[in-house]
């Protein structure tokens, strides 16, 4: 079974996604950012990060699964548990692991394991449908220019009407 679907349809929703004897998944949320020197606007997201210390099952992916598998909650949190097994064997022999639209995971030279987001999904349900855009430069002379005339044709005016 691959859990990482799940855990990828539950950090939509939740703020914290915890693998059982694992670790767990977690979000933050990020404001709209400007770019200014390349004029790049990029929407609100939630960004990914990994803590292996979290690894206390909280019920929440194995609910998931049991209701999206339709079976019971003790299959899977034995379908959690095997695919953890397979994890941590694959970590152990120097390989990666990939998340599909969640990140990859490796172990560094100390035996702790390394997250890489995939920075391709955005999991703020707000921003759906919202992508990065490029606008074209605006120039601030042309409309500082109109704002002087007009502002000039004022001050005439106004010098008119005194006399």
């Amino acid at each position: 079974m691959k859990i990482e679907v799940y855990i990828s349809q539950l950090l939509y929703r939740y703020q914290c996604v915890t693998v059982p004897g694992f670790g767990a998944f977690l979000t933050e949320t990020h404001s709209a950012q400007l770019n200014e020197s390349t004029n790049s606007f990029f929407p609100p997201k939630k960004t990914i990060s990994f803590n292996s210390r979290i690894k206390n099952n909280d019920g929440l992916l194995a609910n998931h699964i049991a209701q999206a598998e339709k079976t019971s909650y003790g299959f899977a949190v034995s379908a959690i548990a095997f695919e953890v097994l397979n994890w941590k064997k694959t970590l152990e022999e120097g390989g990666v692991i990939l998340l599909k639209n969640i990140g990859e995971l490796r172990l560094n030279s100390e035996s702790n394991i390394i997250f890489r987001p995939n920075d391709q999904t955005n999991y703020l349900a707000t921003s759906f449908g919202l992508s990065p855009f490029v606008s074209p430069m605006v120039k601030k002379e042309v409309f500082e220019k109109k704002i002087e005339k007009i502002a000039s044709k004022r001050k005439r005016c106004h010098f008119i009407i005194r006399k």
